[in-house]
């Protein structure tokens, strides 16, 4: 069941990269959508990592594995996109958005509680507490500015409230992933492999998303 949920995410994800690479690897197009397009990148080598690993040796729980840094690295391109390429310009520190500060507070609290709960005072190997330690800092970055773009009123730049569909998918993936994390620290395949096709369909849709909001943003 392994080898099959890595095979659907990487497929979606290399169909999501390859569209992404044709439609914004182009002059004059946007950072954030290229950074979008990078981190699917990031999440189909680090499933091919995970692909060859199964085909070789047959195991993914056991040791540390490169295909977990494709993970790492897609949340880190989706903390970057929103971070500095589009949060810098949305939000100019006024007083009255406090409140879209502190609310989006609530998603990485919630994955600090469950790593606590599910790793950290779980049973589980030392390896995967690390892993899952690792993982949860990086959710915690990106979920903040995915759950503080879907909420943040976007009047003066315009692109945030075209693009919540696409941060809610990205919400969505970084809880499946976390998900996924779960499941292979206690070798449960079958969660492991509904976790893998939502995340799957999940990378699917980011791109087409990110390009319907853009050209709303420009008409």
């Amino acid at each position: 069941m392994y080898l099959i949920a890595n095979i659907i995410v990487c497929v979606c994800a290399l169909a999501g990269c390859n569209y992404g690479g044709i439609k914004f690897f182009r002059p004059k197009q946007a950072l954030y959508a290229q950074m979008i397009t990078l981190s699917l990148g990031c999440i189909a080598f680090g499933r091919m990592f995970n692909i060859v690993r199964l085909l070789t040796d047959g195991n993914l729980t056991d040791h540390f594995q490169l295909g977990f840094l494709g993970m790492i690295g897609s949340l880190m391109f989706f903390f970057s996109a929103n971070f500095s390429a589009v949060d810098t310009h949305l939000d100019n520190g006024a007083k009255e958005f406090s409140k879209y500060r502190l609310i989006p507070l609530a998603a990485p609290g919630l994955f600090a509680v469950l790593y606590i709960v599910l790793f950290l005072l779980s049973d589980v190997s030392a390896l995967w507490k690390i892993q899952g330690g690792v993982l949860t800092l990086f959710a915690m970055a990106s979920s903040y500015y995915h759950l503080k773009h879907l909420i943040f009123p976007d009047a003066a730049f315009g692109i945030v409230k075209f693009l919540k569909p696409y941060n809610l998918l990205a919400l969505i993936y970084t809880a499946s992933i976390f998900a996924e994390c779960v499941a292979m620290s206690r070798s449960n395949e079958v969660l492991t492999l509904v976790c893998c096709c939502i995340t799957g369909l999940v990378t699917a849709a980011i791109i087409p998303t990110v390009v319907r909001g853009i050209a709303k943003w420009k008409t």
